[in-house]
């Protein structure tokens, strides 16, 4: 291990014979940075007391927390003694009728929301309150109004993984029936608690799209024909595609600009379902999330390292997806201007507690870290954490029904220790990506149109550009080129096998770049439109897998083969060229202006070995988060062990003596 050890005496005697030899200068207050929250996430629960509930707030706060976010109601049912127990229609709809059958499991639960809140106040902690899931009415509403919900391709309701059937947000009944139920929302809850509720969470996990005859005539009314007359035409197929991808786009836009009718200035959220997010970008589309909803709205995703049923084990291609997703978000977040939350795991599911390799308390915090600093890569607002789940039944930190491989009380005290340091993070020297992939979502509009899709898996594998996102690459994914700014952009690689799928414009701006000396990786398609840009004659490189002219880069295999990780031997000069990757290491690594982060999951220990980009400092961490090792250098040689971590800060250098 290259190390240099560092003199601190002498470096606090430097700094403070700097300090007092210089001349007073007037003090001037600087003003106050943003504002930024980390906390936990914790279910309300009827039968927890008001002093139960307070001494819990009061230790997450105690120990670093300074947010709650409130647990939602999933399903959007009423029953008080349910995994996930919180507001929604359902609740609100029994509340109000006393001759109810549901309405004493309605009053425990709001209760129990009230009682939460309180336990905020007085610990003078700020809350997320949810107060919806998914789009979900409840059983009666959905009984009495069967022809309002929203259905698949074959008009069956839409129950996708198994998570509940919910109504079509274009139906009349729907928008009405809410209406009411946000502006009792307001008067109960946001108004009484207006100096505890920092923003309200309207649905949880809304996603993919709707073919019921509300959702046909919103598309008749848009393009003159309906879902049944798209046929096999494929710009059809591509428009149907294009309003489905939108569907939960649209929901979200009409529910926040209903909310600031309501309560003008109050925030709203949605906290959208990372895992279908990081896989496909669409469904609802990313992007669009930022570009079009409007400004009340923020947009929040869970960004658990595995995103999914705890059985399943943490993959590469989980953090591949992840780490892209991160970025991206950051990039829309600060050309769109939307602050941004995410969720981190600290729990059995997102830890994959019950797999054959379980995660353990790095992974959690490790978790925060990289979300702060991906985000923070593209230049984004992220303006909170919170972790999944303090106390949720069966899979919480507390209150889990499996066996975890970490100890409760050390993944509580560490993740709860780091919080701080997240909201340091958050505030963090921003940057832009050096890359762009160029992912038009036409193609998966054309895949969803002609399958008549209600939620799409992948179209573009995102999760095979593991050099794009594990090598510290600042990368990040967009939908067209129109309105970016591509000074200090490296590279484009769309990813559109044909030029058809591409904006209007996209091809101009990409022959510009070219003309200015970026590089571009096409397909052979979209390379040969390219060609006449770049004056080199063509050769074939990197044992026929890409065939090059100039700064033209057109894969002969498919661009996405050019990113695997299993091609260091075979393109690791390619990578140098157009990525400007100097050595392929193993793990997750990421590089800001003040920071250095490498993580690694594998079982087996590895050996990274990276010149760094300035002087840095700080520790390797073991897979329960202990400081293992202290490091001081411009050149990181380490031993990394399984779910182990660095995290080092940047050493800027004292001003000379005078």
């Amino acid at each position: 291990m290259h190390v240099r050890r560092v003199e601190w005496g002498l470096w606090l005697a430097l700094a403070i014979t700097v300090v007092v030899s210089q001349p007073l200068a007037p003090v001037r207050a600087a003003p106050a940075p943003p504002r930024t929250y980390a906390g936990w996430a914790v279910e309300a629960y009827p039968e927890d007391s008001a002093d139960e509930m307070e001494a819990t707030v009061r230790r997450m706060v105690d120990n670093g927390a300074n947010v709650v976010w409130i647990g939602h109601n999933n399903p959007g049912i009423v029953d008080p003694d349910k995994v996930e127990p919180g507001l929604s229609y359902a609740v609100y709809e029994a509340f109000i009728d006393s001759t109810d059958p549901r309405h004493g499991a309605a009053v425990a639960m709001i209760a129990a929301q009230h009682r939460l809140l309180a336990a905020c106040r007085t610990v003078g902690v700020k809350a997320v309150l949810p107060v919806g899931y998914q789009i979900q009415m409840g059983r009666a509403w959905n009984e009495n109004h069967p022809d309002d919900l929203r259905t698949d391709a074959a008009g069956q309701p839409l129950d996708i993984y198994g998570g509940g059937v919910s109504a079509s947000f274009y139906a009349p009944s729907y928008r009405r029936d809410i209406e009411a139920y946000y502006r009792w929302v307001d008067a109960e809850f946001v108004q009484p608690y207006a100096d505890v509720l920092f923003m309200l969470n309207l649905s949880d996990e809304p996603i993919g799209g709707d073919y019921s005859a509300h959702a046909d005539a919103a598309f008749r009314a848009m393009h003159g024909f309906g879902f049944g007359d798209v046929g096999e035409d494929t710009d059809r197929q591509r428009l149907l595609g294009e309003f489905q991808s939108r569907y939960v786009v649209e929901y979200a836009i009409w529910s926040a600009e209903l909310w600031a009718q309501i309560h003008p200035g109050l925030p709203v959220t949605m906290s959208f379902d990372g895992a279908q997010a990081r896989q496909t970008f669409t469904m609802p589309g990313v992007e669009a999330l930022f570009r079009d909803t409007p400004s009340n709205f923020v947009v929040t995703f869970d960004a658990y390292p595995r995103d999914g049923l705890p059985d399943v084990p943490l993959s590469d291609r989980n953090l591949v997806g992840l780490f892209l997703l991160a970025r991206s978000a950051g990039l829309y977040s600060a050309r769109y201007g939307k602050p941004l939350w995410l969720w981190a795991a600290a729990n059995s599911w997102g830890l994959s507690q019950a797999s054959s390799d379980p995660g353990t308390v790095s992974d959690a915090v490790a978790n925060g870290i990289m979300l702060s600093l991906l985000v923070r890569q593209g230049g984004g607002n992220l303006q909170g954490i919170a972790y999944w789940n303090y106390n949720v039944r069966e899979q919480g930190l507390y209150n889990d029904t499996h066996a975890t491989a970490y100890d409760t009380e050390t993944m509580f005290q560490r993740v709860s220790g780091v919080l701080p340091t997240l909201r340091r993070l958050m505030l963090s020297a921003p940057s832009r990506p050096e890359v762009l992939i160029l992912s038009p979502p036409a193609w998966s509009h054309e895949r969803i149109g002609a399958e008549r899709a209600s939620v799409l898996l992948e179209v573009q594998p995102y999760r095979q550009l593991a050099i794009l996102a594990k090598e510290g690459v600042n990368a990040a994914v967009v939908s067209a080129l129109d309105g970016w700014d591509l000074d200090g952009v490296r590279s484009i690689i769309p990813l559109s096998p044909s030029a058809a799928h591409l904006a209007a414009g996209d091809l101009d701006h990409l022959r510009q770049f070219l003309a200015r000396g970026g590089k571009v990786v096409a397909s052979p398609e979209v390379g040969a439109m390219l060609a006449d840009v770049v004056q080199e004659p063509s050769e074939l490189a990197y044992e026929g897998l890409i065939e090059q002219r100039g700064n033209l880069y057109v894969a002969q295999m498919g661009v996405m083969e050019l990113f695997e990780d299993a091609r260091h031997d075979t393109l690791s000069g390619f990578w140098r060229e157009v990525l400007g990757l100097e050595e392929p290491q193993p793990g997750y690594r990421i590089a800001t202006d003040d920071y250095i982060f490498h993580y690694h999951i594998g079982p087996e220990a590895v050996t990274v070995d990276w010149q760094l980009p300035f002087e840095a400092a700080g520790y390797r961490y073991g897979d329960q988060t202990q400081r293992a090792g202290w490091l001081h250098s411009t050149i990181l040689t380490a031993v990394l062990g399984r779910r182990e971590y660095l995290f080092l800060q940047r050493i800027w250098p004292f001003l000379p003596l005078v």
